[in-house]
């Protein structure tokens, strides 16, 4: 059967019900269009977004307490735990950026109800892409996330970086798409088919020269997508020039959605056992961690410095990827969502800050931060510490997890990579605690913070130590939803 009887098949009777989470937040996103049109009301805005997220939320639990495992519009939609879990993170994770556009926005007199219904769009097609069981529908949900985030990173109007950064995104952004776009042909014109199962055998019964383009292309594209190194040169002037809180969405929602999908995609279609993709991968990772991490070195601007080390994350996270068995799986999954805690906490903290008209995000504007704003210094100083890896902080489990991965598949150069860049970082995250702890600030001005600023930051920090603390909980969920995984094969 063709792509197009495949499609028009699927239309026929779709189960819409597997669709809700995705339906209702569409809906709300063409309420918020029709209602900024006529009303700038910012708290009604702020509260229709945040009712159409927790909205959502409901079908999504129900789904995951009924364990439902099953595909609509002719199998190219696909709904199982393990798309559920990360939907439900993603929405949340989502709530807590949402919640802080409201009093940055205002701060800054750029308050535009846009930023709301285009960070749904941007949010219903990284659900699309967890959904995907067929590229087609991949790739849908890739272009409709990857353009509504091309319009957040530019929209910051009063900010010339803004555009800057999104040109470039826009440019290198496309340029993966377009890639993406190769791979999937390339795949097609070898497999006969765009499903993920029929891929697989296709795969395993002809792995020609096709077959390896295809993947290498979809490898490529992805690794662009969540900015590893050498494809990263998007990243620091996107996230720089970006509303922080617009930021904080991109390099933490967007990252972690499409690391989930390269975990499926990666076991669904990757022929797993054959070396060579497990070597192409820790390329990648070693040289995302000793790029990111050196680069970032030399930052003065906290944000630019961020982004940096959002680079080196990624090598942390895809280096999990490289040891290619179930634990490095469960380790990439672990990664993903403590790394929601440690950047949304670090990207807001920043956005809290920015209020204020003097700070520029320079090292120079946290000079005795811990004397102004004690209680904000110190929750900074544990997410600074939980990216570093220090224990008792979620940070270190993590790294930990992905070093036993490798040494577990017996990759111990990359693993030494790993620890020796996680000691670097330390020349960039204890900087700015020295900053705060150990100079006198350099006015009296006291630091502004509004509610959902201050509940925001506190609630990533908490979590981010007692899930140091207690790993438990989010180790289960990893090895479990890695362990389905391999099942779906």
């Amino acid at each position: 059967m063709s792509v197009v009887e495949q499609i028009v098949s699927g239309l026929g009777a779709p189960n819409f019900y597997l669709l809700l989470p995705e339906l209702i937040l569409l809906i709300t996103a063409f309420i918020l269009l029709v209602v900024e049109l006529f009303s700038k009301n910012r708290a009604l805005i702020t509260g229709i977004t945040i009712g159409g997220l927790v909205l959502s939320l409901i079908p999504l639990f129900q789904m995951l307490t009924n364990a439902i495992s099953e595909t609509t519009f002719y199998g190219m939609f696909w709904v199982e735990p393990f798309s559920v879990i990360f939907k439900i993170m993603l929405i949340m994770s989502t709530l807590f950026i949402v919640i802080n556009y409201t009093p940055y926005f205002e701060a800054k007199k750029t308050f535009y109800g846009e930023y709301y219904y285009i960070t749904l769009f941007a949010l219903i097609g990284l659900m699309i892409m967890l959904s995907a069981k067929n590229l087609i529908t991949f790739y849908i949900g890739l272009e409709l996330s990857s353009i509504s985030v091309y319009i957040l990173a530019g929209m910051f109007r009063k900010h010339y970086k803004s555009k800057e950064g999104a040109f470039k995104y826009l440019i290198i952004g496309g340029s993966g798409t377009a890639i993406i776009s190769y791979g999937i042909a390339l795949i097609y014109g070898t497999a006969g088919s765009l499903d993920f199962g029929d891929i697989l055998d296709a795969i395993v019964n002809k792995f020609d020269i096709g077959t390896i383009g295809g993947l290498a292309l979809l490898t490529i594209g992805l690794a662009l997508k969540v900015a590893a190194v050498p494809f990263h040169h998007w990243a620091p002037d996107a996230y720089e020039g970006a509303a922080t809180p617009i930021t904080a969405f991109m390099a933490t929602i967007v990252k972690v959605a499409t690391f989930a999908v390269i975990a499926k995609i990666f076991v669904l279609i990757y022929p797993v056992h054959i070396p060579y993709w497990s070597l192409g991968w820790g390329i990648l990772a070693a040289l995302s961690m000793i790029i990111g991490n050196f680069i970032a070195l030399r930052q003065r601007n906290v944000k630019r410095m961020l982004a940096y080390s959002s680079v080196a994350h990624t090598g942390y996270i895809t280096a999990a990827l490289a040891a290619g068995t179930e634990v490095g799986i469960s380790a990439l999954i672990f990664y993903s969502l403590i790394y929601i805690f440690m950047s949304i906490g670090s990207f807001i903290f920043l956005s809290a800050m920015e209020k204020s008209n003097d700070w520029t995000n320079d090292i120079e504007d946290f000079k005795g931060l811990a004397k102004k704003s004690p209680m904000m210094a110190l929750f900074m100083l544990i997410i600074m510490f939980s990216l570093l890896g220090i224990p008792p902080t979620v940070g270190f489990m993590g790294k930990f997890g992905v070093f036993i991965s490798l040494i577990d598949n017996d990759i111990w150069w990359l693993a030494i990579v790993l620890v020796v860049m996680s000691i670097i970082s330390a020349g960039y995250y204890l900087r700015v605690v020295i900053y705060m702890y150990m100079y006198e600030p350099t006015n009296d001005k006291t630091v502004e913070l509004a509610i959902p600023e201050i509940f925001t930051v506190t609630f990533m920090s908490v979590f981010t130590l007692l899930l140091g603390i207690y790993p438990t909980v989010f180790f289960e969920i990893s090895k479990a939803l890695s362990d389905l995984l391999r099942n779906y094969i």
